[in-house]
Protein backbone atom coordinates (compact mmCIF):
# COMPACT_ATOMS: atom_id res chain seq x y z
CA UNK A 1 0.00 0.00 0.00
CA UNK A 2 1.42 3.57 -0.93
CA UNK A 3 2.22 6.01 1.47
CA UNK A 4 2.60 9.86 0.31
CA UNK A 5 0.44 13.03 0.21
CA UNK A 6 -2.36 11.23 -1.92
CA UNK A 7 -2.42 8.71 0.01
CA UNK A 8 -3.24 10.61 3.49
CA UNK A 9 -5.50 12.92 1.28
CA UNK A 10 -7.61 9.49 0.53
CA UNK A 11 -7.37 8.42 3.89
CA UNK A 12 -8.68 11.46 5.10
CA UNK A 13 -11.83 11.79 2.29
CA UNK A 14 -12.19 8.06 3.15
CA UNK A 15 -13.24 9.34 6.74
CA UNK A 16 -14.93 11.71 5.92
CA UNK A 17 -17.44 9.83 3.86
CA UNK A 18 -17.68 7.08 6.22
CA UNK A 19 -18.53 9.80 8.98
CA UNK A 20 -21.24 11.20 6.93
CA UNK A 21 -22.31 7.44 6.03
CA UNK A 22 -22.73 7.08 9.48
CA UNK A 23 -24.78 10.25 9.75
CA UNK A 24 -26.96 9.47 6.66
CA UNK A 25 -28.13 6.22 8.37
CA UNK A 26 -29.29 7.90 11.35
CA UNK A 27 -30.97 10.42 9.20
CA UNK A 28 -32.49 7.28 7.63
CA UNK A 29 -33.56 6.01 10.62
CA UNK A 30 -35.11 8.69 12.00
CA UNK A 31 -37.06 9.13 9.16
CA UNK A 32 -38.57 5.33 9.49
CA UNK A 33 -39.14 6.16 13.20
CA UNK A 34 -41.16 9.02 12.60
CA UNK A 35 -43.02 7.02 10.14
CA UNK A 36 -43.69 4.36 12.90
CA UNK A 37 -44.44 7.06 15.40
CA UNK A 38 -46.81 8.92 12.59
CA UNK A 39 -48.62 5.30 11.80
CA UNK A 40 -48.89 4.15 15.30
CA UNK A 41 -50.75 7.17 16.14
CA UNK A 42 -52.97 6.81 13.56
CA UNK A 43 -53.71 3.34 14.73
CA UNK A 44 -53.82 4.46 18.33
CA UNK A 45 -55.71 7.37 17.95
CA UNK A 46 -58.65 5.61 15.46
CA UNK A 47 -60.78 4.04 18.55
CA UNK A 48 -61.31 7.59 19.82
CA UNK A 49 -62.33 9.10 17.06
CA UNK A 50 -59.46 11.47 16.57
CA UNK A 51 -57.75 11.94 13.27
CA UNK A 52 -54.97 14.22 11.57
CA UNK A 53 -55.22 14.80 8.46
CA UNK A 54 -51.49 15.79 8.00
CA UNK A 55 -49.91 11.74 9.15
CA UNK A 56 -50.00 10.17 6.07
CA UNK A 57 -48.29 12.73 4.08
CA UNK A 58 -45.54 13.19 5.94
CA UNK A 59 -45.12 9.59 6.94
CA UNK A 60 -44.73 9.34 3.10
CA UNK A 61 -42.38 12.05 2.70
CA UNK A 62 -40.29 10.95 5.43
CA UNK A 63 -40.41 7.65 3.30
CA UNK A 64 -39.11 9.16 0.13
CA UNK A 65 -36.25 10.78 2.59
CA UNK A 66 -35.59 7.30 4.50
CA UNK A 67 -34.63 5.49 1.00
CA UNK A 68 -32.64 8.58 -0.33
CA UNK A 69 -30.45 9.48 2.41
CA UNK A 70 -30.63 5.46 2.67
CA UNK A 71 -29.00 5.54 -0.46
CA UNK A 72 -25.67 6.00 0.76
CA UNK A 73 -25.38 4.63 3.46
CA UNK A 74 -26.17 1.61 1.77
CA UNK A 75 -23.54 1.76 -0.48
CA UNK A 76 -21.15 3.09 1.59
CA UNK A 77 -21.43 0.12 3.69
CA UNK A 78 -21.39 -2.61 1.30
CA UNK A 79 -25.03 -3.45 2.12
CA UNK A 80 -26.52 -4.10 -1.31
CA UNK A 81 -26.27 -6.93 -3.81
CA UNK A 82 -22.57 -8.18 -4.52
CA UNK A 83 -21.26 -10.88 -6.70
CA UNK A 84 -18.21 -11.21 -4.57
CA UNK A 85 -18.67 -15.33 -4.59
CA UNK A 86 -18.09 -15.33 -8.14
CA UNK A 87 -15.53 -12.75 -8.98
CA UNK A 88 -13.10 -14.64 -6.13
CA UNK A 89 -13.33 -17.39 -7.39
CA UNK A 90 -12.36 -15.99 -10.99
CA UNK A 91 -8.79 -14.60 -9.66
CA UNK A 92 -6.66 -11.42 -8.53
CA UNK A 93 -7.34 -10.37 -12.56
CA UNK A 94 -11.33 -10.26 -11.84
CA UNK A 95 -10.95 -8.78 -8.62
CA UNK A 96 -9.46 -5.66 -10.20
CA UNK A 97 -11.19 -5.65 -13.32
CA UNK A 98 -14.22 -5.24 -11.44
CA UNK A 99 -13.25 -3.16 -8.94
CA UNK A 100 -12.51 -0.54 -12.03
CA UNK A 101 -15.38 -1.53 -13.86
CA UNK A 102 -17.76 -1.17 -10.86
CA UNK A 103 -16.92 1.92 -9.95
CA UNK A 104 -16.49 3.71 -13.71
CA UNK A 105 -20.21 2.45 -13.71
CA UNK A 106 -21.22 3.81 -10.46
CA UNK A 107 -19.62 7.12 -11.78
CA UNK A 108 -21.75 7.28 -14.58
CA UNK A 109 -25.16 6.33 -13.30
CA UNK A 110 -24.55 8.41 -10.49
CA UNK A 111 -23.17 11.44 -12.57
CA UNK A 112 -26.31 11.45 -15.11
CA UNK A 113 -28.16 11.58 -11.84
CA UNK A 114 -26.14 14.49 -11.10
CA UNK A 115 -26.11 16.25 -14.63
CA UNK A 116 -29.91 15.70 -14.43
CA UNK A 117 -30.78 17.09 -11.05
CA UNK A 118 -31.35 20.46 -11.96
CA UNK A 119 -34.06 19.40 -14.25
CA UNK A 120 -35.35 17.56 -11.73
CA UNK A 121 -35.63 19.73 -8.77
CA UNK A 122 -37.06 22.28 -11.60
CA UNK A 123 -40.00 20.06 -12.57
CA UNK A 124 -41.14 19.80 -9.39
CA UNK A 125 -43.33 22.45 -9.00
CA UNK A 126 -45.86 23.26 -6.04
CA UNK A 127 -46.47 22.23 -2.88
CA UNK A 128 -46.58 18.67 -1.36
CA UNK A 129 -49.99 19.05 0.04
CA UNK A 130 -50.78 18.38 3.35
CA UNK A 131 -46.69 18.27 4.70
CA UNK A 132 -47.53 21.58 6.58
CA UNK A 133 -44.67 22.72 8.50
CA UNK A 134 -44.61 26.14 10.57
CA UNK A 135 -43.62 28.36 7.61
CA UNK A 136 -46.27 26.77 5.37
CA UNK A 137 -46.27 23.36 2.98
CA UNK A 138 -43.41 21.72 1.55
CA UNK A 139 -42.02 22.23 -1.83
CA UNK A 140 -42.31 19.19 -4.18
CA UNK A 141 -38.48 19.10 -4.73
CA UNK A 142 -37.49 18.58 -1.02
CA UNK A 143 -38.42 15.40 -2.05
CA UNK A 144 -35.17 15.18 -4.36
CA UNK A 145 -32.84 16.73 -2.37
CA UNK A 146 -31.77 14.11 -0.46
CA UNK A 147 -31.44 11.90 -3.99
CA UNK A 148 -28.73 14.68 -5.06
CA UNK A 149 -27.00 14.96 -1.99
CA UNK A 150 -26.64 11.00 -1.81
CA UNK A 151 -25.75 10.63 -5.69
CA UNK A 152 -22.88 13.30 -5.06
CA UNK A 153 -21.69 11.40 -2.05
CA UNK A 154 -21.36 8.41 -3.95
CA UNK A 155 -19.79 9.71 -6.83
CA UNK A 156 -17.28 11.10 -4.98
CA UNK A 157 -17.00 7.41 -2.75
CA UNK A 158 -16.62 5.62 -6.58
CA UNK A 159 -13.68 8.53 -7.34
CA UNK A 160 -12.22 7.28 -3.97
CA UNK A 161 -12.68 3.87 -4.78
CA UNK A 162 -10.83 3.95 -8.20
CA UNK A 163 -8.19 5.98 -6.09
CA UNK A 164 -7.66 3.63 -3.77
CA UNK A 165 -7.64 0.59 -6.30
CA UNK A 166 -4.84 2.75 -8.21
CA UNK A 167 -2.78 3.02 -4.74
CA UNK A 168 -2.73 -0.24 -4.38
CA UNK A 169 -5.13 -0.94 -1.26
CA UNK A 170 -7.13 -3.95 -0.97
CA UNK A 171 -10.61 -4.02 -1.71
CA UNK A 172 -12.99 -4.25 1.38
CA UNK A 173 -15.31 -7.30 0.56
CA UNK A 174 -18.31 -8.57 2.02
CA UNK A 175 -17.71 -12.21 2.19
CA UNK A 176 -14.76 -13.85 3.73
CA UNK A 177 -12.33 -14.84 1.18
CA UNK A 178 -13.18 -18.54 -0.52
CA UNK A 179 -10.55 -21.16 -0.54
CA UNK A 180 -10.25 -23.42 -3.06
Amino acid sequence: MEDGPLARLVLRLDGALETLGKLFLVIANLCLLLMLIGTAATILLRPINLSFYWIWPWTMQFFVWMSFFGFYAVYRFRKDIAVDFVVLRLGDGAMIGTRYFVALVVLAVTGVILWQMPTIIESQVGVIDAVVTPWGELERYTLSIPLGISCLLIFVNALLDLLKAWLGWPEPHTLPAIDS
